[in-house]
């Protein structure tokens, strides 16, 4: 009546293994890590920079806003906004589309120029800066026709950066 229980054998796949020294592992790892770092090239690395090639600056917002001869101008995707007091110019549609608006932005950037220039008296010092921080989103048909109004404006320097703000949403 009562079954009787079936006794099962237990078997292990893998035999005990009794201490493992990993001595040897490192020893090896150790040789590699040597060879590797003497076989190394260090001249793979180097760039080759062609005859008469110079790269351009890079230099963070706030040394160029620092010098005070740098008028910044902020590209949204709804508006733009002048110098640094944030003054609103429009949208991007008003920047190609809009004469008026477009003469006025051409303007205040004329002007502050001249300002920058008239600060220096032996017209060696300061040079009118221009800082466009635009949105990553912004299509580069806005950027190039304020490049050309900027152009216009007595501008010799224009230096280019994402709006701090774009960027922090992004990390």
């Amino acid at each position: 009546m009562f079954k009787k229980k079936s006794s099962r054998a237990i078997r292990r796949k893998f035999p005990d293994v009794g201490g493992l020294s990993i001595t040897s592992l490192l020893d090896i790892l150790t040789i590699m890590l040597v060879f590797l770092i003497k076989n190394v090239s260090v001249d793979a690395q180097r760039v080759t920079v062609p005859e008469n090639m110079i790269f351009p600056p890079t230099i963070t917002n706030d040394e160029l806003l620092d010098n005070g001869v740098t008028i910044v101008v902020k590209l949204y995707q709804d508006r733009i906004l002048l110098g640094n007091s944030n003054l609103n110019a429009g949208t991007l549609a008003d920047l190609v589309g809009n004469k008026t608006k477009r003469e006025m932005i051409f303007k205040y950037m004329k002007d502050e120029a001249v300002r920058i220039i008239n600060l220096d008296k032996d017209k060696t010092k300061f040079k009118p800066c221009l800082l466009i921080q635009a949105d990553k989103e912004i299509p580069v048909q806005y950027v190039t026709e304020l490049i050309k109004l900027s152009a216009g404006a007595y501008f010799e320097n224009i230096y280019f950066s994402t709006l701090e703000e774009d960027w922090l949403k992004s990390k």
